[in-house]
This record gives C-alpha cells, sequence and structure tokens, in this order.
C-alpha cells in the first residue's frame, strides 16, 4: 500500500479522535492527565505521525516488534452516547454493577479500540475489565445497567469488545532512581508518550510500568531514550521487558486485523423506556 492512500484514512481517524470527550484518566506520578480534548487532540496527532513515517500496516496498527507476553489481550466495555450524554452517569451505573458482581472497572484511553472500529465509533466511555476477566463477563456488567431505563443518560449503544494493550516496564540501574523520576516527570515527554504510567524508584534502579494502547516501535525507542537522557547512560541500557512473565502474550506478526463488520454484533442496545 502506498504511503498516499495510507494517510488519507489516517486524517479521518485523526478528526474522529480529536472529537472524543471521553473521561479523565489519572496522570504519572504526581502529576494530572491532560484533559479529554487534549488527549484525544495528542492522539489525533500521533495516527497522523505514524501513518506519514509509514508504519500503517494496512490495519492502521502501529508497528510492535516489542510484543509476546508484552502484549495482552483485555476486554473493554465502550460506550457510544450522544454529545449530551451524562458521562458521569453512565460511568456510575457501570461501575454499581461491576461491583455487584465482584468486578472492579478501570478507565482505559478509547486508543485501545482497533482503528477499524474508531473509524466507525468513538465512544465517549471506555472501561478495562481485570485481565482475567471473560467478554460474557462485560455482557453481564452491561445488560445488568440495560435491565433500566438508560433514557436520561444518552446512550446510543454498549459494546463488549476484545482489545490488545502493551503491558511493558521500561528500567534502568541509576544510582539515585528518584532523582532521575522526577527529571523524567519534569521533562514530560515520557509523559507525552505513554500518557499514564506508574514509577518505582528504589533499590538502584528506576521502574517505569505502563499498560494501555499498542505502541509503535518509534515510540517505544522514544520512551528509552527520554529515559536514558535523565539517566545519563546510551539507551541501550534502558530495559524493555512485560510486566509479568506469566499468561499468554500476543505474536503481533501472526494477530489478524479486526473484521469491521463485527461491531454492529458486539452492540448491546439500551433499555429506553
Amino acid at each position: 500500500m502506498k504511503r498516499t492512500l495510507l494517510i488519507a484514512p489516517a486524517v479521518l481517524l485523526a478528526f474522529s479522535l480529536a472529537g472524543c470527550t471521553g473521561g479523565v484518566q489519572a496522570g504519572p506520578t504526581g502529576n494530572p492527565a491532560p484533559s479529554a480534548p487534549a488527549s484525544s487532540a495528542a492522539a489525533a496527532d500521533r495516527v497522523l505521525a505514524q501513518a506519514e513515517e509509514g508504519q500503517d500496516l494496512g490495519n492502521g496498527r502501529p508497528t510492535v516488534s516489542y510484543d509476546g507476553l508484552m502484549v495482552r489481550r483485555r476486554v473493554v466495555i465502550a460506550v457510544h452516547a450522544g454529545l449530551e450524554a451524562d458521562v458521569a452517569g453512565i460511568r456510575k451505573r457501570l461501575d454499581a454493577a461491576a461491583a455487584a458482581r465482584g468486578t472492579v472497572l478501570s478507565a482505559i484511553s478509547p486508543d485501545v479500540l482497533e482503528p477499524a472500529v474508531l473509524q466507525q465509533m468513538v465512544p465517549e466511555v471506555t472501561v478495562a475489565l481485570p485481565s482475567t476477566a471473560t467478554p460474557d463477563d462485560g455482557r453481564t456488567i452491561v445488560r445488568a445497567v440495560t435491565e433500566e431505563d438508560t433514557s436520561k443518560l444518552g446512550v446510543k449503544n454498549f459494546y463488549v469488545l476484545p482489545v490488545l494493550v502493551h503491558d511493558l516496564r521500561f528500567s534502568v540501574a541509576t544510582a539515585d532512581p528518584r532523582a532521575v523520576s522526577a527529571a523524567v516527570d519534569r521533562e514530560g515527554i515520557v509523559a507525552d508518550a505513554l500518557g499514564n504510567y506508574s514509577t518505582v524508584a528504589q533499590g538502584g534502579k528506576l521502574s517505569i510500568s505502563y499498560t494501555g494502547p499498542l505502541l509503535g516501535d518509534e515510540t517505544v525507542e522514544s520512551v528509552r531514550e527520554g529515559i536514558s537522557r535523565q539517566a545519563h547512560v546510551p539507551a541501550a541500557q534502558v530495559a524493555v521487558a512485560p510486566r509479568s512473565t506469566s499468561g499468554t502474550g500476543v505474536n503481533m506478526a501472526a494477530e489478524p486485523p479486526w473484521d469491521a463488520e463485527q461491531l454492529e454484533d458486539q452492540a448491546i442496545h439500551p433499555h429506553t423506556e
């Protein structure tokens, strides 16, 4: 596929993402995350940048060679709603239904959805189930919500969707990990690349953990460079590894593209009476 043909769908996706008004998520250690519109605009910029750099593989995914146990399958609930939707009310209903079933939902960027999905629908609310949850668990939660009238919430459709997420840990040996962590936060380049992350600075090592949308190889390398610059070591000394060595990872080279026709099959229509 030629580059000129890749940029056009990316532009469409960028405009869709720029209009997203999903919920605010926690930022990196001690720092608030940017507002939803700013985050959406940043996501749109990333899509355009990846297309312009020739990273698009024809299915909208970035080039990902940091895979295996570093890429995991998760289940998310995405809520497509109107412009006047009660986003807080939707999230409250979902959290209550999940809690009644012993489950905790966590906010996650809509960027975890396949580009083919985002070209059709940009959700107002996107939440992830725990790593052990199944699509049936997600559907059970949504059906509990739809048993009640949701017309005042402005919901168009609920979707329970499988997604791929990066589950990474960057680490570097340093004499003063706390100082390096603070410097990384101040510079902001890692925060711009990852959005949300957590840090552990102790025992002569700084570790930065990330779970979220798939990162292209160039983004991973930019994070390594950002950390290495503050640690005053070569980027090669910043290790990239899975957050956990248990469970099952994903071979991205063998991962089939998302079939866009599946989206409507995954819809759970709200109760409106």
